[in-house]
Parts: C-alpha cells; sequence; structure tokens
C-alpha cells in the first residue's frame, strides 16, 4: 500500500494541505522576530556536524526549517506529503542564496540511496509518523557513517480530551487525528525518554532529548500555533556508528 493510499496518511496530508496557507503564516510571523531565527539556527547548529553539510529534512512541511538550513550554507532537501505544504515552500525558494530543494516524499519511506545524508531532520514529525519503526530503520541507513538524527517536538496532544475543537480547522484536525489515528502513531503521545529507547533500539548512539526552554519561552511571548498550547519540547539528537 502507498502512503497516500492508507487511509490515515491521506486524511492527515489533506489535512496539512488545506490548512498549508494558515499554517505557514503563523510560522513566517513567527520567524520575523530576531530572536526566533536566532534561536531555532543554534537549535540545529549545537548538533548538527560542522561545516557545509548534506541534510534531509524529513516532513519539511513549508520548509521553513530546511530554508534556514540552507542559508548557514547546508545542501538541503526537504520531503513531505502534503503538497499544499511544499507549494508554500517552493515559494518562498525565488530570492534565496541557496535554496534547498523541495520534493514529494515519503518521511517514513524517504526515496534516496543509502548513505545520502551527513545529517537528517525533523521538525513537529515525530509525533504524526505512521510507522515509526520503519521511519527510523530507513534514517539509519539513509546517514552515512557518524551520520546524525536530530529531531525537535513535543507530545501535543496526551490524550482525546486535549483535542481542540470548536472552530472549522479544530473540528478537522480531530477528525483527522481521531482515537484510531493515534493507535498508530508510537511516538504521538510519547514521552522523551520512551523516543531515546526507541531511538538506541534502532542502533543509534548518544541519543539525549534536550529540553528546549527557550522555545517555551518564545511560545509564551509570541503564541503558538492555533488549537495548541506552550508544550516544553525536547530537541532529540544521536548518530550512527562511524
Amino acid at each position: 500500500m502507498t502512503p497516500t493510499a492508507d487511509p490515515a496518511q491521506a486524511r492527515w496530508n489533506d489535512y496539512w494541505t488545506r490548512y498549508a496557507a494558515e499554517y505557514d503564516e503563523h510560522q513566517l510571523c513567527r520567524l520575523a522576530h530576531p530572536e526566533e531565527r536566532e534561536t531555532w539556527s543554534r537549535v540545529w547548529t549545537e548538533v548538527l556536524p560542522t561545516g557545509a553539510s548534506t541534510i534531509l529534512d524529513a516532513g519539511t512541511g513549508s520548509g521553513n526549517m530546511a530554508l534556514l538550513l540552507a542559508g548557514s550554507g547546508h545542501t538541503v532537501t526537504g520531503i513531505d506529503l502534503a503538497t499544499g505544504m511544499l507549494e508554500q515552500a517552493h515559494a518562498k525558494c525565488a530570492d534565496h542564496p541557496n535554496p534547498p530543494t523541495f520534493l514529494v516524499g515519503d518521511a517514513v519511506e524517504p526515496p534516496f540511496a543509502p548513505g545520502t545524508f551527513d545529517a537528517i531532520v525533523s521538525r513537529y514529525l515525530l509525533w504524526t509518523l505512521r510507522d515509526a519503526p520503519a521511519a527510523l530503520s530507513r534514517w539509519y541507513e539513509l546517514l552515512r557513517p557518524g551520520g546524525v538524527l536530530v529531531a525537535v517536538d513535543a507530545a501535543w496532544f496526551r490524550s482525546e480530551e486535549e483535542l481542540p475543537r470548536g472552530t472549522e480547522r479544530q473540528d478537522d484536525f480531530a477528525s483527522a487525528y481521531d482515537a484510531e489515528a493515534f493507535e498508530r502513531l508510537s511516538f504521538g503521545r510519547a514521552g522523551a525518554e520512551q523516543i531515546v529507547a526507541e531511538w538506541e533500539a534502532a542502533g543509534f548512539l548518544d541519543a539525549r532529548a534536550d529540553p528546549l526552554t527557550d522555545v517555551l519561552e518564545l511560545d509564551r511571548a509570541h503564541g503558538v500555533a492555533p488549537g495548541h498550547s506552550p508544550q516544553l519540547q525536547h530537541r532529540f539528537s544521536a548518530r550512527k556508528p562511524d
């Protein structure tokens, strides 16, 4: 079964495509604050390889983190299954000095040869991976020896009761990410320790979860996405053995 033939994945793709412009507008408003860009640059550069690297941004969404990393000199490829998100990403490439390559691609099964990347990054992807063990196995394969895996995420909705409802977008979200969907999302409500343990089980070394208290303070100051509340996010990082 292809990802888009998977009914749950198709619903998620449709949801993110439908609200891509609204999602991106919020992200760009946040990144208009210099301290946001400085903080997110630091989040990545503290753990990525030094020097220009070849990076896969899995689940790139509207491409803002891929663009940020490409602006630091990295060669970045961003993949996503939500075509509306990729339209937002492509629209921002024209004036970029080192634009990423944005492609339709499945984060669980990225369409690249083994050993293609020095690093794989993601932001707000882990929680919505329909098959996290398969994704970790594939990411391990795609990294070069010594390559780095980095992800930023949080357990945004720990129970059905926490799902936002009331607006059209919130109701659409609750419909796309219903109880049956969350049964498939092993990282959807996972704590940091569980995620680290699964990364280690997949063969990664030096796995750790760093709490991003500075990002939490920015969320409180500048606001979070509609239907969300500020949550302590973690930066997960690990490396493939040399």
